[in-house]
């Protein structure tokens, strides 16, 4: 299939339409908490950081989809938009649910270029669930909570899988319209977007070195404070392979993002980095196929 035709677009908008699950997001099974688990939830230092980016994802997405011409692709990405407003409400509920203490951040107007707002948002998806990917595996394994709760938060590590497909696909789409369909012109563009992506990520690293961090933002180099035998071999191990693991879930005609897992790779292979066992925890039970 040629990237960039017809065909391409038809897959990868139909694709993310059809794998979308229908689900609300109080009528999951939330786990009653011991009190353990309980001061574990909240004293986790994301959670704030987690609510205001779904609630800007929010904005640039339903901004961006106003700008779409194409009927199908607008499709895709409105209820991309309709799921990042469910995230939004699944967290908001996990704050209620379990009295997590957040304060409330503005909201700063978006940048002019909706298209290109959009465009570094998506990557800026796609380094986050990379390293979310592995981090939410090694919290798992620590037992760092209940299974029932990595059960309920499986929900949104499922669709921000999804919407990295249906992102690296439109980019791949797009740029074929713009006459870059030689994946090695496609690839240049990526490295520059992800290369402004990771250097806004280093930046907030340095940041809390500096400033010890003040609860509100979170980088994977906070990870050894809650989980045990954290390091950063075993990260990018479990990166890998739960971004395999996820991402070969989807057709396997649809374009995938392979500039970070490359890096990762390299990186693995200088320090000699081992590959840990998968074991795979479906979560199809909680949803309600649309």
């Amino acid at each position: 299939m040629r990237v960039g035709s017809e065909a391409h677009k038809d897959l990868f908008c139909h694709s993310f339409i059809r794998s979308h699950r229908r689900f609300e997001p109080e009528q999951l099974p939330w786990p009653d908490l011991d009190g353990e688990s309980l001061d574990r939830v909240r004293g986790v230092p994301f959670w704030q950081e987690v609510l205001h980016t779904e609630m800007r994802a929010i904005e640039v997405i339903d901004a961006f989809a106003r700008t779409v011409p194409d009927p199908l692709v607008r499709e895709a990405i409105d209820l991309m938009g309709y799921e990042e407003k469910r995230h939004g409400q699944l967290v908001q509920f996990l704050i209620g649910h379990y009295g997590i203490e957040t304060q409330a951040e503005a909201m700063h107007p978006l940048p002019p270029d909706v298209e290109q707002t959009f465009i570094a948002f998506g990557y800026g998806e796609c380094v986050d669930a990379f390293l979310g990917f592995g981090l939410f595996n090694l919290a798992r394994q620590s037992k760092f909570l209940p299974d029932a709760m990595f059960d309920i938060l499986d929900v949104l590590m499922y669709e921000e899988t999804r919407h990295i497909i249906l992102f690296t696909n439109w980019m791949a789409y797009r740029e074929a319209q713009h006459g870059r369909r030689l994946a090695a012109l496609r690839a240049m563009t990526a490295a520059w977007h992800y290369g402004r992506s990771i250097g806004s990520k280093v930046r907030v690293i340095v940041r809390n070195a500096r400033d010890k961090s003040d609860g509100r933002r979170f980088s994977a180099t906070q990870a050894s404070a809650f989980l045990e035998g954290f390091s950063v071999r075993r990260l990018v191990d479990e990166c890998l392979a739960e971004n395999a693991r996820r991402l070969g879930e989807f057709e396997a005609e649809l374009v995938r993002p392979l500039l970070l897992p490359g890096i990762a790779r390299g990186i693995r292979a200088v320090t000699g980095v081992g590959t840990l066992a998968r074991r795979a925890r479906p979560t199809a039970a909680l949803f309600r196929r649309s």
